[in-house]
């Protein structure tokens, strides 16, 4: 199979610290499109196996692929261009939600992608959440609203590979399972760790650590 083939490659990676080794000579190999859950308990690697995706920590020994290209200090900035990343709790400015999506918006590798009302409208009423959102300031909202806010910048910025870390863990069954399983239908390639058990998670291939 030609390495084209693979969006994301882990090569012998092993994490953690000299006293304390997570994980040893792991390896994962995410096709386009694909759909990636990975678990395991708490305290075990997944969300720094995440994070070295995105070029924010490193491992003991290993290499990283994105598209083929492996991954370094020299080039980390443009391949963070095609990943969306969203963690369990995302830190934000404290603006309200219309002013901080157009801050995003202007960021030069978001300048392509132009302001839409009507979509995020769609989006917020597929979140369950009243437009009237869009005038709160982020640090007015509970968890489970700035998971969904979380989510929508994601939709709104549509990379094509989702890094996504318990994104889901403040919202009622109802939602979690309506969103991973949207998660799960759409065409981009993703990795996600989540605790919640929802009966979508059948779209997805599980990685045990």
């Amino acid at each position: 199979m030609s390495p084209l083939t693979y969006v994301i490659k882990m090569k012998n990676i092993s994490l953690g610290f000299k006293e304390h080794i997570l994980l040893e000579n792991f390896n994962l190999e995410v096709k386009k499109g694909e759909k990636i859950i990975i678990s395991t308990p708490s305290g075990s690697g997944k969300t720094t196996l995440l994070k070295l995706i995105m070029g924010l920590k490193k491992p003991i020994s290993g290499e990283i692929y994105i598209n083929n290209i492996l991954l370094n200090e020299n080039n980390i900035d443009n391949l963070r261009q095609n990943i969306g990343y969203l963690s369990q709790k995302m830190s934000f400015r404290n603006l309200n939600i219309f002013s901080l999506i157009k801050e995003i918006l202007s960021y030069k590798n978001n300048s392509h992608i132009k302001f839409n009302l009507e979509k995020i409208e769609n989006i917020l009423l597929f979140l369950n959440l009243n437009t009237d959102i869009l005038s709160k300031e982020i640090n007015s909202l509970s968890g489970g609203e700035k998971q969904r806010i979380g989510f929508l910048i994601a939709l709104i910025l549509d990379k094509d590979i989702w890094i996504f870390d318990e994104i889901t863990s403040s919202l009622d069954m109802d939602l979690k399972e309506k969103i991973i399983s949207y998660i799960g239908d759409t065409d981009k390639t993703v990795i996600m760790v989540t605790h919640d058990k929802v009966p979508s998670l059948n779209k997805f291939k599980e990685i045990r650590l």
